[in-house]
């Protein structure tokens, strides 16, 4: 299979393109660099990935949607993961691009893909849809109507398109509901890399509001397996949640976080985000049913991993 990753040189992108080349598939990355954080990590994040064979990378934004036609001139393609997407400050000014990226940018993939034919998509969507919840877990068939960010609003607004590509053309269509993705290479400025490179560098942490918010953390590896088989098992539209199915408060969070890199935590409330509700728990019974999918990857030993990659990659000159 010939697969298109938008995205690809991200925190997901990247791992889920060494899966893919490692189980024979063509891929190639589509990615814009952009400076949401320095494009040197992503660099570095996708380096192992172009380094194996039937990989390669095209430099573009989804927004240009003539450049994004240059991913169908080598080859056909089979599949479009679509990954690319702007988070952006909850900042009124940083709205607009949060929501040309992910609207119009998601329209550019699906119309440029069905002009060259393409009939199968993954497209990366969130729990952030869900928006304002007091309880969980979250079910597929639950209203996804009050979002909390124009990320959220951006995300639900993805989604539709994703509906209409398939009920106006035909294209299978998985759309994979990502609750708290966490591992190595995971983006800087989210929540447990945060918490992670102050508790190793011995600064004080400031936690959002009182740290009791419910998060349903769920571990990249396990996120990669449920792209794959969705890639190969998903037909006509369907929509899944992916996540852990277990909730922990980030207080929790921090605790285990500490007691797993071996350091005492330090944190104090700080004002609260009016972007993250209270609870984010995933129901994951869909996709165990459509994908034969569960993750395997505890808490615990996930946040091991992802220490032992900060230490090596952030903190090795400490060492």
């Amino acid at each position: 299979m010939h697969v298109v990753l938008t995205g690809g040189a991200g925190f997901i992108g990247s791992h889920l393109a060494e899966r893919l080349v490692a189980e024979g598939h063509k891929v190639l990355i589509y990615d814009a660099f952009t400076k949401q954080y320095p494009p040197a990590v992503k660099r570095r994040n996708v380096a192992a990935a172009l380094a194996l064979p039937g990989c390669s990378l095209i430099e573009g934004d989804v927004l240009e949607a003539q450049r994004f036609d240059s991913v169908f001139s080598a080859q056909a393609v089979d599949a479009i993961v679509h990954l690319a997407a702007y988070t952006g400050p909850a900042t009124p000014e940083a709205s607009r691009s949060v929501i040309e990226t992910n609207v119009l940018g998601t329209h550019n993939v699906f119309e440029r893909a069905r002009r060259h034919g393409v009939q199968k998509y993954v497209y990366l969507s969130s729990a952030a849809v869900y928006g304002l919840r007091q309880q969980g877990p979250c079910k597929e068939t639950d209203p996804a109507d009050r979002p909390l960010s124009a990320y959220a609003a951006s995300k639900k607004a993805a989604e539709s398109l994703a509906w209409l590509a398939h009920r106006q053309h035909g294209v299978e269509v998985a759309v994979l509901r990502a609750f708290a993705v966490y591992g190595p290479r995971q983006r800087p400025d989210q929540l447990i890399h945060r918490a992670a490179r102050r508790l190793l560098a011995a600064e004080p942490l400031e936690l959002p509001g009182d740290g009791t918010q419910v998060f349903d953390f769920v571990y990249v590896d396990d996120v990669i397996d449920a792209v794959v088989r969705a890639l190969g098992a998903v037909a006509g539209f369907e929509v899944l949640n992916v996540g852990s199915g277990s909730g922990t408060t980030v207080r929790e969070l921090v605790d285990r976080l500490a007691a797993v890199a071996g350091v005492a935590p330090a944190a104090t409330p700080g004002p609260p985000d009016p972007t993250i509700p209270s609870v984010s728990l995933a129901d994951v019974a869909k996709a165990e049913r459509l994908l034969g999918w569960r993750p395997t990857t505890g808490l615990d030993d996930g946040l091991r991993k992802m220490i032992a990659w900060m230490r090596a990659e952030e903190f090795a000159d400490e060492a």
